[in-house]
């Protein structure tokens, strides 16, 4: 957020002073209490100019300070003195001392507008948040010229100060307000509305903002990514995809967020894409056994048993356990390779779970291949093992009228 002072003001008489558009009739520029300073007042302005023009900030500070010492106790303050201190102490960061003089100079002068602008930003700088939105909404309201640009501030104090809806309000009215020379509203302002929206758990609205957001800028990719998760979030996951989309066409997707994209295209009930995203995802880089393991379950989904089966011999070469080796007999059970199949589970002498079941399986790939002798020897060793035993010598049981 641009919060730079108004420092323009610091113009002598001689000079004049340039609006960019007529003010309130009420409201005054720092011409009008110019005029009201004493030739000493006045020598102390110019003093304090010059060294203002030359970046001395701290020394035309003391100089004021110097001022501001010696004046009479009953003789107040002239406003554009003290608008020119508070301005000098915003300049160096103190901002209790500036929001003091700004206080007097507002209760002096109500109607010099540049005070109030000022006076709420050194508020919001002190994180005085409720008063700055306040004093702020004062000065758009004298600025008509720039009553838009005062008005984000002040929702962004009143975002800073824990009060959302206030913020809200404002900036809803400044992002769908017409405006025909403008009609993209600034890219701050949308993503102000967006983080309230989400903070008042007005998901659906969030999403709009996003979608505004990257109408208005489609070429700031970050606003895409910045859609994507706020769609994700609320489970819209058809706009999150073509969020993410656009993204991935632009080569800005990493391993993390193409695992994302692959999770969204599950959620889709598109596998076969999402698939496709996780090869993406694990190419040219060590995937975890975890990674690889959901990949197989993928190809396993959608009936690409030679991926699966690929995919497994990765895993096991990386990440060596029997259960590998089991599941690709299970994949060529299921995918009526009953030959192949049954040499992997024949091959297993121990597995870690059910230790036992690799011969109950082969016995089965036995009996579809019509092969029964094979399927009694498969099933009897499986019979040696107690949590089997039952199951093994139905089997056989079964077998018997065709031995």
């Amino acid at each position: 957020m641009n919060m730079r002072i108004t420092c323009k003001v610091l113009i002598l008489l001689s000079f004049g002073i340039t609006l960019l558009a007529p003010l309130p009739a009420r409201a005054r520029t720092a011409a009008f209490y110019q005029k009201g300073l004493t030739p000493v007042e006045f020598h102390l302005l110019s003093a304090i100019m010059e060294l203002n023009r030359r970046g001395e900030y701290a020394k035309a500070l003391r100089k004021f300070n110097e001022f501001e010492k010696g004046r009479r106790p009953d003789k107040a303050l002239p406003p554009l003195l003290g608008f020119v201190g508070a301005n000098l102490n915003f300049q160096l960061a103190n901002y209790p001392a500036a929001v003091s003089l700004y206080k007097q100079v507002v209760k002096q002068a109500p109607e010099f507008y540049l005070a109030y602008e000022n006076y709420g930003m050194a508020l919001l700088r002190a994180e005085d948040y409720a008063a700055a939105g306040k004093v702020l909404l004062q000065a758009a309201a004298m600025q008509p010229q720039k009553d838009k640009q005062l008005k984000y501030r002040a929702a962004i104090a009143f975002l800073y100060g824990a009060e959302p809806q206030k913020a809200r309000d404002l900036l809803r009215e400044l992002v769908y307000s017409a405006d025909p020379e403008n009609p993209a509203p600034p890219a701050d302002w949308l993503k102000a509305l967006l983080q309230v929206e989400w903070q008042l758990k007005d998901y659906k609205a969030a999403v709009a903002v996003a979608e505004k957001l990257v109408d208005s800028y489609p070429e700031e990719l970050s606003f895409w990514r910045l859609y994507g998760q706020v769609a994700l979030a609320k489970a819209d996951y058809q706009k999150a995809l073509s969020a993410y989309k656009v993204l991935q066409a632009e080569g800005e997707l990493g391993v993390k967020e193409l695992k994302l994209v692959a999770g969204i295209y599950q959620r889709l009930d598109l596998q076969r894409e999402a698939a496709a995203i996780w090869e993406k995802a694990l190419a040219g880089v060590e995937p975890s056994a975890a990674d690889l393991r959901r990949l197989v379950a993928l190809y396993r989904q959608i009936g690409e048993t030679d991926k699966a089966l690929s995919t497994l011999n990765r895993l096991q070469k990386s990440y060596p356990d029997p259960k590998n080796i089991l599941e690709q007999g299970e994949i060529l059970y299921s995918a009526g390779r009953y030959r192949e199949a049954a040499r992997i589970f024949l091959s297993l002498k121990k597995i870690p779970e059910k230790d036992g079941r690799q011969y109950i399986l082969a016995g089965y790939c036995a009996w579809n291949l019509n092969d029964f002798t094979a399927a009694a020897a498969a099933w009897q060793k499986a019979a040696t093992y107690p949590v089997w035993q039952k199951q093994a010598l139905n089997l056989l049981q079964t077998l018997k009228p065709l031995l």
